[in-house]
């Protein structure tokens, strides 16, 4: 009996030195894990800091990419303006053309994926505007 608990001790044959080592082991682990913690805080508060326009900040090909799609909103709402001023029944017409172009189902679809294909365009729709604080 007393041959199984000396087995079953997994220190009983370790000496004084080797216990200090294993304590200075172990506190230098602990050490670690409380560096490692306090790094993991400070990262996650940085993170936290809201950077204004963060998610505007890409390389020159999305910075392109993004001044296009606005040249196009402008265009396309410059245009509503235009055919208003020239006369309000085209204007009636263009705005019904437009919205059945948008209403039609196979239509909605392809605006949704182009939309989730594009950075930050959906935020900009949904509720992040470039123009609020």
């Amino acid at each position: 009996m007393t041959s199984i608990k000396k087995d079953s001790d997994p220190l009983g044959d370790f000496t004084e030195e080797q216990f200090a080592n294993l304590d200075e082991s172990i506190n230098t682990l602990d050490q670690e894990d409380k560096r490692w913690s306090y790094e993991q805080r400070e990262e996650e508060e940085i993170r936290g800091v809201k950077i204004p326009f963060r998610r505007l900040r890409k390389s020159p090909l999305e910075i392109v990419n993004r001044l296009f799609f606005f040249f196009f909103l402008a265009s396309f709402l410059s245009s509503f303006a235009f055919i208003y001023s020239k006369n309000p029944w085209w204007f009636l017409g263009y705005l019904v053309s437009a919205f059945s172009c948008i209403l039609y189902p196979p239509n909605r679809k392809a605006l949704k994926e182009l939309i989730a294909a594009w950075p930050n365009v959906e935020d900009l729709i949904k509720n992040r505007s470039l123009w609020r604080k």
